[in-house]
């Protein structure tokens, strides 16, 4: 990083409001308002090349930052998926929608990452699907157990006569 001019206002603002008026840049707020903003809360006369000027020395190197965490985070996810391709829980499906939201509203991301993260996410609703699918046909499965032990009950139970059989078997199958 080169060292700022003398007369720049703005790079030569203390970190903590270089941090504040960067982070409401990158936030998406307009050159305009942003000029307002340094005015009111910095009580410093600004242009709108200076504040360019700020964004491709701070922002950009902040925006970068932020994006190789967003990666780096992303990476070890989608690593830790792959090695348990079939358990996502919760937390790690909220991790990862955090993550693809800050990548999606980054105006430097690669739409591949993005689509990637997207993907796993849709991955763990179809997973979460397929679970719901399998609990329900267990839950048939064990009605119809249920209804198989009681039929064979009755067709075993040599004291009932063949209308008792018939009764009790509409009532085991709700019929």
């Amino acid at each position: 990083m080169k060292k700022p001019r003398s007369d720049s206002k703005l790079l030569n603002l203390p970190e903590e409001q270089q941090a504040q008026l960067a982070d409401i840049l990158l936030s998406g707020m307009r050159y305009h308002d942003a000029k307002k903003f340094v005015e009111t809360e910095f009580h410093i006369t600004t242009s709108l090349a200076s504040l360019s000027a700020f964004w491709d020395e701070v922002c950009t190197s902040a925006l970068i930052t932020r994006r190789q965490q967003a990666v780096t985070t992303a990476d070890e996810i989608a690593a830790e998926v792959q090695k348990k391709p079939g358990q996502f829980d919760s937390a790690t499906i909220n991790a990862i929608k955090q993550k693809a939201f800050e990548l999606s509203i980054s105006p430097r991301s690669a739409p591949g990452e993005v689509k990637a993260l997207f993907s796993l996410i849709l991955k763990a609703r179809d997973q979460d699907l397929k679970n719901k699918d399998i609990d329900i046909k267990l839950r048939r499965l064990e009605i119809v157990e249920k209804q198989s032990a009681s039929a064979r009950a009755t067709l075993a139970d040599g004291s009932l006569s063949q209308e008792q059989r018939e009764q009790r078997m509409k009532q085991i199958f709700g019929l």
